[in-house]
């Protein structure tokens, strides 16, 4: 048995608490993870609260981003690149209700985590960083580009932002002024986000892009500065995306390879996810709590 942050009624954070759970043996192709961090994201509030639908008995776990050390091996376990996954490996990824000491996942969901890359780094990195990589897999730029990203401190609109950086862009990302410095230091032209946004865009009107990482505003301006529907995107405005007749975000970027290459880039000092609280397993409540409020830039993750 090992424990695990569990909840048997939709709600606030408040309805979470820890308890004991079966520990089983990995299956075919599958590997049990120690968890040594695990990142929290939107879609975990969303399910526990019910904002999301989940046909999940109850009692239910929560979470899916994951950092620990492999502790068992099933038969056929490989990562991605068809090497096997060993005890004692040190990797990151997904597992369904990893806020917990021990998850079983499949091996194809994790890959190796560098010493170079710090354990809650890696624990937070999976949904967000493959949401973001799709986001640029749905609308692709590069030099010449001019791209607004709306929530650009969020945990994906870090990502998406230094990417797109990365890729020659020009990024005017939208935040609070207390962030600003932040964005600047990562090669971002920061505006303030709220009403007036389209006139603060002004200097900016060559937009060619938009990918909002926090609602609707960024397309909204870019409805309004003539950005073409097929050059925007959004990760939590699903009724703007058909009422404006943008795209949706594709999936098929999200792939264990993807996370390979992140977490590279993590390691070589190229990509920065900051780190805005760490809590223990028995303060999950409290870690929730911060999620779904206003909070430092960066992930907010568990430390089993």
């Amino acid at each position: 048995m090992s424990r695990a942050a569990l909840y048997d009624r939709l709600g606030d954070p408040d309805v979470l608490f820890i308890g004991e759970v079966d520990d089983p043996a990995p299956g075919h192709g599958e590997v049990a993870v120690h968890v040594r961090a695990a990142g929290l994201n939107p879609i975990d509030a969303k399910l526990r609260s019910g904002f999301a639908r989940s046909d999940a008995p109850f009692p239910r776990r929560i979470g899916f981003d994951l950092a620990g050390t492999v502790d068992a091996v099933g038969d056929g376990a490989t990562y991605w690149d068809g090497t096997p996954v060993a005890v004692g490996d040190e990797v990151l990824g997904r597992g369904e209700g990893s806020v917990a000491e021990r998850v079983v996942t499949s091996a194809s969901a994790v890959v190796r985590r560098p010493e170079t890359v710090p354990v809650e780094v890696a624990g937070g990195l999976d949904i967000a960083g493959l949401t973001a990589v799709s986001c640029l897999a749905t609308v692709p730029v590069g030099a010449g580009d001019t791209l607004l990203v709306g929530g650009a401190t969020g945990g994906v609109g870090l990502v998406v932002s230094q990417l797109a950086v990365a890729a020659g862009a020009t990024v005017v990302g939208t935040a609070a002024a207390r962030n600003h410095d932040l964005l600047r230091s990562l090669g971002v032209v920061p505006v303030a986000y709220g009403d007036g946004l389209v006139d603060r865009l002004a200097p900016y009107d060559t937009l060619t892009a938009v990918i909002d990482c926090h609602g609707r505003e960024a397309l909204d301006a870019g409805i309004h500065l003539g950005v073409p529907t097929d050059r925007m995107t959004a990760i939590a405005a699903y009724k703007a995306l058909a009422e404006l007749g943008v795209r949706n975000v594709e999936r098929a970027a999200r792939t264990a390879k993807h996370l390979a290459e992140l977490t590279d880039r993590i390691a070589a000092g190229r990509l920065v996810i900051p780190i805005a609280a760490t809590y223990p397993l028995d303060d999950v409540a409290a870690a929730f709590t911060a999620l779904e409020s206003s909070h430092a830039p960066g992930k907010i993750v568990v430390l089993p």
